[in-house]
């Protein structure tokens, strides 16, 4: 489900997979993977160092938090709710979401998951399979951010994805409910 600038699935996946192997087996830090994937993929995309990084990072975040739901799968679970750092880094969403407090099915992420890895990139264009992500898992916008009278974030309105990340550089985990 990766795609490097204008490249996509058949032209990365395995390579972008091995890299990711190696990097969990070896202990990489993001800043290690985010050099590595610089270094195996520069020639399809010529990006800034910034771009590598975000990648890195947000890839580690999704693979954390299926790692994370298969877990919560195993044990069974039902429901898990949201563990949302609280500090002056902290987003208008992640705080919305905090304030919500909300109990979520684990049925559904399960479902988002599984739709996300069943993904058939063969049989998808770039454009097509990034509108399949994103209406499956859509980020939560800022104009979703429902703010009380004094503009503290309470609340998120519309769909969204069920599980972390929600935006970029998104420190929200999930923990189990029993």
């Amino acid at each position: 489900m990766f795609w490097i600038g204008n490249h996509f699935e058949a032209d990365v996946r395995q390579n972008f997979a091995d890299t990711l192997s190696t990097a969990i087996e070896q202990g990489y830090t993001k800043e290690m993977l985010a050099d590595t994937l610089k270094d195996q993929f520069n020639d399809l995309a010529n990006r800034s160092s910034n771009y590598w990084q975000r990648l890195a990072e947000h890839t580690a975040l999704r693979i954390r938090e299926f790692g994370r739901l298969q877990g919560y799968k195993k044990a069974k679970a039902r429901y898990y709710k949201l563990v949302v750092i609280l500090d002056d880094r902290t987003s208008d969403i992640c705080r919305a979401l905090a304030a919500q407090d909300k109990i979520y099915p684990m049925n559904d992420a399960l479902d988002v998951m599984d739709n996300l890895m069943a993904l058939d990139t063969k049989s998808s264009s770039l454009d097509d399979a990034r509108d399949y992500i994103k209406a499956l898992a859509p980020w939560i916008k800022d104009d979703q951010i429902e703010y009380d009278s004094e503009m503290n974030p309470i609340g998120v309105s519309g769909a969204h994805t069920p599980f972390p990340p929600f935006h970029w550089k998104c420190r929200t985990t999930t923990t189990l409910i029993s």
